[in-house]
């Protein structure tokens, strides 16, 4: 059977962004966003082993230097149907907590969609069926011809009118590797992996690029380090303790971050 033919809903994908059986890692991801080169940390630990529980997600932008000291903060709780997101830039007081219908988006000045580093869909989507919608052909032309997949659609809370997300989810691994963000009928951004990483940290993905169909604006997201095991313990200090630590851990396996 067609892969892109089976539009079934069922069977849950692994957590985005999953490296084997790491319950709390980092990694180093470099970027261009225009001409201006980006270097950021992901950070991510689960409460209750890969993938399960409730999930911290930290991300850090360590280029360009205006925007050094930049983060966000996303805290999941799957089971209670919670998300909350905080974002810090450096001209701000204090961090701020990220209003519901900005979770679609993306951080200020760059391409890195908050949607994206979530470990599992947004509690506010709702699961749409069998119907047709603007993204179903779209999600044809993201899925790659000799890879079996499913698709997996969703309709965007009150606070967003006329989103749609589609996530298509390549079987031979259960993880979502495309993602298209629909306005109403318009397609207005794209996320997909375009390669994946090694088979011991889960195919964690190696590149990963975000695409504007309304503008052909493109941008490429390089993982520059494998997935390095980060203590627990570092998620409870402050943001920047954990950023401090992560740093750290990296420069011992050689990576530089400039």
């Amino acid at each position: 059977m067609s892969a892109m033919n089976d539009v079934r809903t069922a069977g849950p994908a692994r957590a985005n962004l999953s490296a084997g059986r790491l319950t709390a890692y980092g990694f180093s991801v470099e970027a261009n966003i225009g001409h201006n080169p980006m270097r950021y940390l992901l950070a991510r630990r689960f409460t209750a082993g890969p993938g399960k529980g409730d999930a911290v997600t930290a991300l850090f932008v360590l280029r360009p230097d205006v925007l050094l000291g930049t983060y966000v903060w996303i805290v999941e709780d799957p089971a209670a149907g919670s998300c909350s997101v905080r974002t810090y830039l450096p001209t701000m007081k204090e961090p701020i907590l990220v209003m519901e219908r900005l979770h679609f988006d993306c951080l200020p000045l760059t391409e890195v969609g908050y949607l994206d580093l979530m470990a599992w869909p947004h509690p506010s989507l709702n699961r749409v069926g069998h119907e047709t919608d603007p993204c179903l052909s779209v999600a044809h032309e993201v899925a790659k011809p000799d890879r079996a997949a499913r698709l997996r659609r969703y309709r965007g809370p009150a606070s967003v009118p006329g989103l749609h997300v589609t996530d298509v989810i390549a079987e031979e691994h259960e993880m979502v590797v495309a993602r298209v963000i629909h306005r109403d009928a318009r397609q207005v951004r794209r996320w997909e992996i375009v390669e994946l990483g090694a088979a011991f940290q889960d195919k964690l993905p190696r590149r990963i690029r975000v695409s504007r169909p309304e503008t052909g604006h493109r941008t490429d997201f390089l993982r520059t380090s494998d997935a390095i095991p980060i203590p627990e313990a570092a998620f409870e200090g402050s943001p920047e303790e954990l950023c401090e630590a992560i740093v750290r851990r990296l420069r011992r396996e050689s990576v530089d971050l400039g």
